[in-house]
């Protein structure tokens, strides 16, 4: 049966760690994963960076160091408030910077118990270390800046309440709470690095659960870091419950134990609870994470310590991160250091934003979504493929944020013969089936042809199929998923698409469709191949045709009179995590260039710009526009 309709992985499923044969297959697989969490959180292209107008001010002096309130700008008026832990006269170059993400507690940073944010801040600067601890999104001084107002006891549900997961413009754009925090951590590393007494060479990152979702995100898509411990939180057995760990294609083939062990071979501790999610690290995650740091030899390089406590960050677990850091971020400290007493401060002297906010500042989520909206927008346009060069760039970097998109692999197909014609792709990466039906003419020329129906193979028609066998092509067809036989049992409680963060994990309908249609095309031999989509289908071999590997296309879509000049079409018709970030449908039909192209049933609402301006650049490559239906016989001529 084809996995993709039954036991579909979601925030809670128990996986099992991927094991890698050598460091040159890990390392294929941590740049894709790099790609993957970078444009499921809206960072691939990456934003441009605005001056960080860094704000430092109310300096408190206590015994061995000092809290001063810090602020810098993110994106354009959009600013990130947080505590600044110093020692006490620091020089110049000489003291580490470390990030220190907080977690889901209801008052986040500025919260006091087990779990103490202001004491291990202290503690840093106590131990000569630059120490920043900044908000989530909507907590504290964010609340004030997008909410309006701070909260003292809800900001569990202030955080998560404007995030919610569902279809709408934001999934088009790859725009959401994980991208903003994950931007938001790039952004604080570049303000530690901006400080003049922080030593770039030395710098790490610490948080739990939420925060430990930071960290490894963080150190995922980020070199600078050289030492990190993610607490309570990697785990084989639950991936993040919060809006805020989960995004859109975020993990896709993966989970994150992987991403956990992207750090590699830096210095990395896993801390764990025994009464939490973590429980199983000392047996499961550990020793998968260690298995790729022993591919770089530097088994030293990684640890784990379980403590015997409730989920959260005690002093136990503090205390072993100290240790940890202290020994590779070259600090005077042994394994027997433990923490000094503190005192907290009231939370108003902890809130930058406590006397009101930046000049300029956005104060709604819809102005934020609106501004990231129009920047990228903005930067798609350098995109454009009005140069060979830009073409090029367009390939490098949209190109692959389309097979992003789908979840394309280029893993290998083996086919499975049922009857004289049918058979069934069987995709060896994960398991899925294809079911495929052959034509084969008399006297077979070198040509193929692969034809698709919205509705699968069976509703094709039949005199086209021998119109092109007269022509000797030997023709495929596919159900592509979800149509015809392509159907398969769903569990009536859990059917496809309910399961919790169901995009984070899985591919949407319309993905696993091209998905299928590229599986195709790598079982199709050597030789010119034709690709037909009819109706509907004619915008899944456009992406398909975008994203194959294949350079001997022929291609002829129905675009099915869709409009691209708005939102509204891609939700109805091609709902895909992401789509417009990587340039929507008018970047996959340019992209198919140089291989002959015809595009029908464009209307007057489709963007032809874009593949107008590729096909400029490859005048020996033909480029069909047609607004209406093209006839049955000018198909076959074309062919």
């Amino acid at each position: 049966m084809d996995p993709r309709w039954q036991n579909l992985p979601h925030t809670s499923t128990e996986f099992t760690p991927a094991t890698y044969p050598d460091r040159e297959t890990w390392e294929r697989e941590k740049a894709r994963l790099k790609k993957q969490i970078l444009f499921a959180a809206g960072l691939w292209p990456m934003p441009e960076k605005p001056p960080l107008d860094i704000h430092i001010y109310d300096r408190i002096e206590r015994d061995g160091y000092t809290i001063e309130k810090a602020y810098f700008q993110s994106l354009p008026h959009f600013y990130v408030g947080g505590s600044l832990f110093r020692p006490l006269n620091p020089q110049p170059k000489s003291h580490p910077g470390v990030l220190s993400p907080h977690g889901h507690a209801q008052l986040g940073r500025i919260q006091h118990g087990d779990t103490s944010y202001p004491g291990r801040g202290i503690t840093f600067a106590r131990m000569g270390c630059t120490a920043f601890m900044w908000d989530m999104v909507d907590y504290n001084d964010s609340a004030r800046h997008l909410s309006g107002a701070y909260q003292e006891e809800t900001y569990s549900v202030v955080h998560r309440a404007p995030w919610p997961h569902k279809q709408d413009d934001r999934m088009l754009w790859n725009i959401g709470i994980l991208g903003f925090q994950l931007w938001n951590s790039i952004r604080a590393l570049d303000f530690l690095c901006e400080l003049p007494e922080v030593d770039t060479n030395r710098l790490g990152c610490t948080g739990e659960s939420g925060g430990g979702t930071q960290t490894y995100n963080l150190y995922a898509v980020d070199d600078r870091l050289h030492v990190a411990a993610p607490v309570c939180m990697v785990s084989a057995y639950m991936q993040g419950g919060c809006v805020c760990e989960n995004a859109p294609l975020l993990r896709i083939d993966t989970n994150n134990v992987d991403i956990g062990a992207t750090f590699a071979p830096k210095p990395l501790i896993l801390v764990s609870s025994s009464q939490d999610w973590t429980q199983h690290t000392p047996d499961v995650e550990y020793p998968a994470i260690k298995r790729i740091y022993d591919l770089y030899d530097a088994d030293d390089r990684i640890s784990q310590i379980q403590i015997d406590a409730p989920h959260g960050y005690n002093l136990e677990m503090r205390e072993a991160v100290y240790r940890w850091f202290a020994r590779w971020l070259d600090l005077p400290f042994g394994d027997d250091f433990s923490e000094p007493p503190f005192e907290v401060e009231e939370h108003k002297d902890m809130l930058a934003f406590f006397n009101g906010l930046p000049d300029g500042a956005i104060t709604q989520h819809a102005d934020l979504i609106r501004q990231c909206i129009a920047a990228s927008k903005t930067a798609l346009e350098t995109y454009r493929p009005n140069t060979p060069d830009a073409l090029a760039a367009n390939r490098r970097t949209l190109g692959e944020a389309l097979r992003i998109t789908v979840g394309y692999d280029n893993s290998t197909v083996t086919y499975q013969h049922n009857t004289q014609k049918d058979g069934t792709l069987i995709g060896n990466r994960r398991n899925v089936r294809v079911p495929i039906r052959t034509f084969t003419p008399e006297t077979p020329s070198d040509t193929s042809t692969l034809l698709i129906h919205p509705h699968g193979m069976d509703a094709l028609y039949s005199p086209i199929i021998q119109a092109l066998l007269d022509k000797n092509h030997t023709i495929y067809a596919i159900d592509p998923f979800g149509t015809g036989q392509n159907i398969g049992e769903e569990n009536p409680e859990e059917p496809r698409g309910g399961e919790n963060f169901f995009n984070t994990f899985n591919r949407t309908d319309d993905a696993e469709r091209i998905y299928d249609i590229a599986l195709a095309l790598r079982h199709i031999p050597d030789g010119p191949v034709n690709i037909v989509g009819f109706g509907n289908a004619g915008l899944w071999t456009l992406i398909a045709g975008a994203i194959t590997e294949r350079a001997d296309l022929q291609i002829a879509s129905d675009i099915n009179a869709f409009n691209t000049a708005t939102e509204n079409d891609y939700l109805k018709h091609l709902p895909i995590p992401g789509i417009l970030k990587a340039g929507g449908l008018p970047n996959a039909a340019a992209l198919i260039a140089p291989n002959n192209l015809l595009l029908h049933n464009t209307g007057d609402t489709f963007d032809t710009s874009w593949v107008e301006a590729a096909y400029a650049l490859h005048p020996e490559a033909t480029l069909t526009i047609q607004n209406d239906r093209i006839k049955n016989e000018d198909l076959i001529d074309f062919l």
